[in-house]
């Protein structure tokens, strides 16, 4: 009887091993936090370009729109209309082409991408990629730059073409092609200029307990657009512009010196390329200045900023049109004329002495 019985419990025990595993085999696996988190503020945006000049700036996206997945042998084009004014010189031509969602069947991957200006085929000098790098549909996004100062010779519209040259099955898509124009002009105004480019892909996206669906919250992706180092010359004026892909969430925020504008991506010109210009003379401050994005939500993906600062050039602290700061004169510079006569009485001094220890 009492081998009987050890037999019944050992079937019971089984039984409920079988039943606890089931379940398990049936719940979720705990999910893990990646090491590296792409969705996470990593990638501030860089300058490119920074200068003082007698002139102006353009920025448009032309007639861009979402293109929707393009596969192998597609082609999206975008004209862009510039307008600058007669006699000008241009200094720089600055092309875009914003992307996202690029990969081969369930792979992500960089896109082959051949793009052309007025049938010149241009090659990228900048490539700012970012990706999730954990999980699935870990497909990258990019800002990709293109030098065109040599194919802008003034006013006109210019066409761009973007075809995917990838393999069969590759696709991407395209929020955008940008451009932007730096000129200078004798009649123009003084202003100093910030370019700055970049990709910082976010989402601090929330579950319905609060917790974040991608392990990043919202304090963690908070990106910098620029820093820029303004100077003690007169400002008559500041207009930013801030490009980012895929901002079009109500509480996504602009940030300049502790100052906070939300809801103000609304899908401008289409809700793949948000791009907003406002007036920051108010809120911009002599020395540093700090110019952030914050993903309060949603995908984003900050891929551009854009400061120009007109001074007043007729107060003593307007700039030359060489792109520096004017400068005073070396005996003008503060303490030095007193260092001058410092060194003056103690050459004397010596001099002095050296005659009296002579004789």
């Amino acid at each position: 009887m009492g081998g009987r019985s050890q037999i019944n419990d050992m079937q019971n025990v089984v039984q409920i091993l079988s039943v606890v595993l089931l379940f398990l085999l049936a719940m979720p696996a705990a999910a893990q936090e990646p090491e590296i988190n792409g969705l996470a503020a990593d990638k501030p945006l860089s300058t490119y370009s920074h200068d003082t000049i007698k002139g102006g700036i353009t920025f448009t996206t032309g007639n861009s729109d979402y293109s929707g997945n393009m596969f192998s042998g597609d082609t999206y084009n975008v004209d862009q209309t510039v307008s600058i004014p007669e006699g000008t010189v241009v200094k720089l031509a600055r092309l875009y082409s914003y992307w996202t969602w690029s990969g081969e069947g369930s792979t992500g991957k960089y896109p082959d991408m051949k793009v052309t200006f007025d049938t010149f085929e241009l090659e990228p000098d900048q490539k700012y990629n970012d990706r999730k790098r954990w999980g699935p549909y870990d497909y990258p996004s990019g800002t990709w730059a293109y030098d065109v100062t040599e194919h802008i010779t003034g006013s006109g519209t210019y066409t761009i073409v973007v075809e995917n040259t990838g393999p069969s099955g590759a696709f991407f898509a395209l929020n955008g092609i940008g451009l932007v124009v730096v000129y200078t002009d004798t009649n123009g105004k003084d202003i100093e200029y910030w370019i700055n480019e970049g990709c910082d892909m976010l989402n601090s996206q929330m579950n319905d307990d609060g917790s974040p669906k991608y392990y990043t919250t919202p304090e963690q992706t908070i990106t910098e657009l620029m820093k820029p180092t303004i100077s003690q010359a007169t400002i008559k004026s500041a207009s930013l512009w801030t490009i980012i892909q895929s901002a079009n969430w109500d509480e996504n925020a602009l940030k300049v010196n502790g100052k906070e504008w939300s809801g103000i991506y609304g899908g401008i010109p289409h809700p793949g390329l948000d791009i907003d210009s406002r007036d920051i003379t108010a809120h911009l401050n002599p020395g540093e200045n700090n110019i952030q994005f914050q993903a309060v939500g949603d995908f984003a993906v900050p891929s551009g900023s854009l400061l120009v600062v007109e001074y007043d050039s007729s107060s003593d602290g307007g700039l030359q049109e060489s792109g520096q700061q004017d400068i005073s004169t070396t005996n003008d510079v503060p303490g030095f004329g007193g260092i001058f006569s410092i060194v003056l009485v103690l050459s004397a001094v010596y001099w002095i002495r050296k005659g009296d220890l002579i004789k």
